[in-house]
């Protein structure tokens, strides 16, 4: 099911695909001209080696650094010595380049001033709960499918069209598969032309907790052929193999739910193979931030099985010793049965080196011993086929990287789903029930999808209704709204569901509104009353039982309820002047409000998830011409004419599929008219009196 679901990602991305290329192509139309020479450092004995015997290549030692030669070289001089260092060295570039000398002298400088043994995190193993849930979701398939498509690319080199293609192509794919997180952002990382006309991605999921530390998962995203530029480069291995592992692990993430509390950034690093490049460039620019990166792991080469004795090899020179033992640690812990080794793999040989290069603690688990790593690469011979055309391997770096994700980030997979999704579903069947108050008698109707009729007295003709989930067991309590100024006295009076057992909560005084919902996303509903007289948010959370007063908008604005960013919290909403929607959400903490333009005097609001993204859209219903209409993420707008004038919206999921309704209750027949989404079916059934207020509508003030 879920690599059916991956198939209809790559086959609709080809529309977005064809759209979006443009942003980059049309920049560089002129990236087959020649580069720019640049400085580059290389081991000094590698290099001599080479020198020694390539015949074909002239380049001359200006200065050495602890080892290290700086020189001058051209893209030509640059592909040669590539292709030498690979075939000599197992290599990838084996060198790194650089703007200016100075830049390399600093560059040498600081690599060798690394703090190899630093300890800069805690490397507790105890987050099981959640770790083991992401490895079970894994799948084989899935990473080969991304190492397929990767790999029909003409090539992706660094300064051709496809290598660009290629880069649109992995940024389409992860924004595709983050749609509904709104915690989550895909961008490119832009380098001056004269460094990489490709540019890197970078994926970010903000940490809910402690979103100032950072760990960062990185694998480059260009491939070569030794001695060409524009000649056929899979690069199946090397390495389609690593983004497609970063790949899984953003599906299987977005896939559960899973919300780190430190910040997790995956990057997909431009011209590693001329250099190191892409991650020479990010990790400069974090350092230069002072961003708190506490870890970053490298994927490069992860299908190809050389050593059989061994399934993941640590590089060890050029990494954190700390770090290092944690992975090692996270392999024994999740991935028993695996053999780990150890290997060395020289100066500049992925991208690891350009955060150690910045003091960050990095580490590269490998598919081999460096000298049993893949031969094919860099060759037109390095597809998936060399791997017996699957990606096996590769799939315990998947699950490397999800655990590493899980034990260092922390966090965990969230259930509860977003306030919109199932309101009145008093028998917890996830399915919204047709049901109704009758204020001269203060009796609850319930027609309950599974739970069958049910009629209950609570309340009375001048209550608010509040119904809600206030316990978290899946099931709509009683519940209702009776302001007073005396703190003696509740104002909210609640009977729970599954027992019938009752509480009240003095929160609010005459003249608030309730504004129920879950505000800490903790699957339960919150108290909460706005007060227009001052504009105050004043909200007691079921969580931890701390309470939050945020003063926002200006007199007359009337507040709404709705989770429009999809984190599982309720936001904090207004409309003003009818049609003016102000939103503060909740994964910013409220700060700066996002404002939209929708709707008309008269229209009456019902903010729910009509798209099943798993966040509410903005949406009215206009009783004048019985029409809905509501925004979707691309802000064009969807509407359907279903109901009448004096209808009464109740919008709902009805059928349980995790998409809001199209439903209007009839007062002049006591008639419910639902409109399915799962299957598009009509439902209509007499259930009320015209006094009877729905139950569904309750759900906003």
């Amino acid at each position: 099911m879920h690599l059916n679901s991956k198939k209809v990602i790559f086959v609709s991305f080809a529309v977005i695909f064809a759209v979006s290329v443009f942003f980059l192509s049309s920049q560089y139309l002129n990236t087959k001209a020649e580069m720019p020479s640049l400085w580059i450092s290389i081991d000094e004995t590698e290099l001599n080696k080479v020198l020694s015997e390539a015949t074909d290549l002239h380049l001359d030692i200006v200065t050495v650094e602890k080892g290290i030669a700086i020189l001058r070289a051209d893209d030509w001089q640059m592909q040669r010595l590539s292709s030498y260092m690979h075939d000599h060295f197992h290599k990838c570039s084996g060198f790194v380049a650089h703007q200016t000398k100075e830049d390399a002298i600093e560059s040498i400088n600081q690599l060798f001033a690394a703090d190899l043994n630093q300890v800069v995190v805690d490397y507790s193993i105890n987050n099981s709960q959640n770790v083991i849930p992401l490895l079970a979701e894994t799948q084989e398939p899935a990473i080969r499918q991304t190492i397929i498509d990767l790999s029909a690319f003409p090539n992706r080199r660094y300064n051709q069209p496809s290598g660009l293609q290629s880069a649109n192509f992995i940024k389409n794919t992860w924004t595709a598969m983050t749609q509904g997180r709104s915690d989550i952002s895909v961008e490119f990382f832009t380098h001056p032309n004269t460094t990489s006309p490709q540019p890197s991605i970078i994926l970010t999921i903000q940490g809910t907790e402690i979103p100032s530390e950072e760990i960062v998962l990185g694998a480059h995203q260009d491939s070569i052929v030794s001695g060409s530029q524009t000649a056929n480069a899979p690069g199946a291995d090397d390495d389609a193999s690593g983004i497609a592992c970063l790949t899984e692990a953003i599906r299987v993430i977005v896939e559960k739910n899973f919300r780190p509390k430190r910040t997790v950034k995956f990057m997909a690093y431009a011209a590693e193979e001329v250099g190191l490049r892409g991650s020479a460039a990010i990790a400069l620019d974090y350092r230069n931030r002072n961003v708190n990166v506490i870890g970053v792991m490298q994927l490069d080469m992860t299908n190809f099985k050389g050593t059989p004795a061994l399934d993941i090899v640590l590089i060890t020179d050029r990494t954190n010793a700390a770090q290092n033992q944690f992975i090692t640690n996270l392999i024994t812990t999740y991935q028993p049965a695996l053999n780990v080794g150890n290997s060395t793999c020289g100066y500049g040989c992925s991208d690891h080196a350009s955060w150690t290069t910045r003091n960050y603690a990095a580490s590269f688990p490998f598919e081999a011993t460096f000298n049993n790593s893949n031969s094919a690469i860099h060759t037109v011979n390095d597809k998936i086929s060399i791997s017996n055309n699957n990606a096996d391997h590769a799939l315990k770096f998947a699950k490397l990287a999800l655990s590493y994700i899980g034990e260092l980030a922390k966090g965990e997979i969230l259930t509860s789903s977003a306030p919109s999704k199932a309101r009145a579903d008093f028998d917890g069947d996830g399915k919204t029930d047709i049901s109704v108050f009758r204020p001269d008698s203060g009796v609850w109707y319930l027609n309950r999808s599974t739970g069958g009729f049910l009629a209950l007295n609570w309340g009375v003709a001048t209550d608010k209704l509040v119904p809600a989930d206030y316990n978290g067991d899946g099931k709509t309590d009683f519940a209702i709204f009776r302001a007073n100024n005396n703190s003696d006295f509740p104002d909210f009076y609640i009977l729970y569901s599954n027992d019938y057992t009752y509480t009240g909560f003095s929160w609010g005084v005459e003249g608030d509104l309730p504004l129920v919902s879950d505000y800490d996303g903790d699957g339960k509903a919150d108290i909460a009353v706005f007060r227009p007289s001052t504009n105050t948010f004043y909200v007691l959370n079921s969580s931890d039982g701390s309470f939050l007063a945020q003063t926002l908008g200006q007199p007359g604005d009337k507040p709404i309820i709705g989770d429009f960013d999809g984190d599982g919290k309720a936001d904090l909403s207004f409309i003003r002047n009818h049609n003016e929607w102000i939103i503060y959400k909740s994964s910013v903490n409220y700060s700066t409000p996002e404002t939209f333009d929708f709707g008309l005097s008269g229209d009456i609001p019902v903010p729910a998830d009509f798209d099943g993204n798993g966040k509410d859209n903005i949406a009215v219903f206009r009783p004048s011409n019985g029409t809905w209409y509501y925004l979707r993420n691309d802000n064009s707008i969807s509407f359907v004419q279903f109901g009448a004038n004096a209808d009464i919206p109740a919008t709902g999921d009805y059928d349980g599929d995790g998409i809001s309704d199209y439903a209007i209750y009839r007062p002049s027949s006591g008639v419910w008219y639902i409109w399915r989404s799962s299957n598009s079916s009509f439902q209509i059934e007499n259930f009320g009196l015209s006094i009877d207020k729905p139950i569904p509508f309750a759900y906003q003030p």
